[in-house]
């Protein structure tokens, strides 16, 4: 009796004083933060695909004790910030967090975060940067979206001046309007098309669906289509040659047959499975460009390590030229070979091909 009257007493007291400390957690939970990061989100609104765009935040400490920040980290390599880690910041005074934005090449909502952490209390905290990549002309959703066993369904396209415009494909094909006629009717600002997925395997299941549009300042409108091939069985042999490319599409746009045009493509170290440590050194050393395809010819411009930011050692920026071949016209999507040290990879390439004197 006495064993259990003990254990019950021990029990009681250990009941006591979880009480207390979730009641210390409600109330730490509670209680303002003792940092502010103000803004909290910077959103760019409506930018240029392939744009970067810069950001300011302030990190404030509203306690009554110094703050030391101990890490700032990203939640991508899209996005940049300034060295803050091990700074110190007195009671109500702070320090500012800058962080870049590079905004992707094909249209499309983009988000990215920054997290910070504190070495003496805190909890961790984060800022966030937000921007849409808009053309002149653009769709809604701004993707095909084929998952879970969807093969159709339909896309709004609209131009942002309220200027009428032309669909001349969408898909590869004659575009399928919704409750429009090209026929009888004359062209409009914004239209209802029908998508239908590929049907393809995955090994050729394209990953993009494009829709291309008479407007020179916007021929091609580019869709990635979400499918379960599109995913990670979209590139295989990425892990084994330790890069891959983040953004697999280079756009062309509008090219003169007869003329050649410069695309830039981005190539990114890639070993999850070690955390990313470079165990092929030699992963960035570029050995050649080249078309796979017949309706275009492809050749390397320029390389330069670090991307965008001076320094990275995890990215690669590649200048690629390209052209249609010799009789090629309309819409061409193909694609193009980077090699490495370390393997092959490719990226589509889209273009619209226009006659010399339909560009005059």
């Amino acid at each position: 009796m006495k064993i259990v009257r003990a254990s019950v007493i021990s029990a009681v007291i250990s009941l006591v004083g979880l009480g207390a400390w979730c009641e210390t957690a409600r109330a730490q939970a509670t209680a303002p933060p003792p940092v502010a990061i103000e803004p909290p989100l910077v959103d760019f609104g409506k930018v240029s695909p392939g744009s970067q765009h810069a950001a300011k935040f302030s990190i404030r400490n509203l306690g009554a004790q110094p703050i030391t920040i101990k890490s700032v980290v990203p939640s991508c390599k899209c996005t940049g910030v300034n060295a803050l880690a091990g700074s110190v910041i007195a009671p109500g005074a702070s320090v500012e967090l800058l962080a870049t934005l590079d905004v992707p090449r094909t249209p499309g909502e983009k988000e990215a975060k920054v997290f910070l952490t504190f070495e003496n209390g805190p909890a961790p905290m984060m800022a966030v940067l937000k921007a849409v990549a808009s053309l002149p002309i653009n769709a809604t959703p701004a993707f095909v979206d084929a998952l879970k066993q969807v093969s159709s369904g339909t896309i709004a396209v609209a131009s942002e001046d309220g200027k009428p415009f032309r669909i001349v494909s969408a898909g590869g094909t004659a575009p399928q309007f919704v409750s429009f006629d090209p026929a009888k009717e004359s062209p409009k600002a914004s239209y209802t098309i029908k998508w239908t997925a590929p049907t393809t395997p995955c090994e050729s299941m394209p990953l993009w669906w494009i829709i291309e549009t008479d407007r020179a300042d916007c021929p091609l409108i580019p869709l990635r289509i979400r499918h379960k091939c599109t995913g990670s069985r979209a590139d295989p042999t990425k892990s084994i040659r330790y890069w891959f490319v983040p953004e697999p599409l280079g756009v062309a746009g509008r090219v003169v047959q007869g003329e050649s045009v410069v695309v830039p493509i981005t190539i990114e170290h890639y070993n999850p499975q070690g955390k990313g440590a470079v165990v092929r050194p030699d992963w960035s050393t570029i050995k050649g460009v080249r078309s796979v395809s017949p309706e275009m010819v492809a050749s390397l411009e320029s390389t330069r390590l670090g991307g965008r930011e001076v320094g990275n050692k995890d990215e690669v920026a590649l200048l690629v030229r390209v052209a249609p071949a010799a009789g090629v016209k309309g819409i061409v999507y193909g694609f193009i070979e980077i090699e490495t040290a370390t393997g092959c990879g490719v990226v589509a390439i889209s273009m619209q091909v226009v006659p010399a004197e339909s560009a005059k």
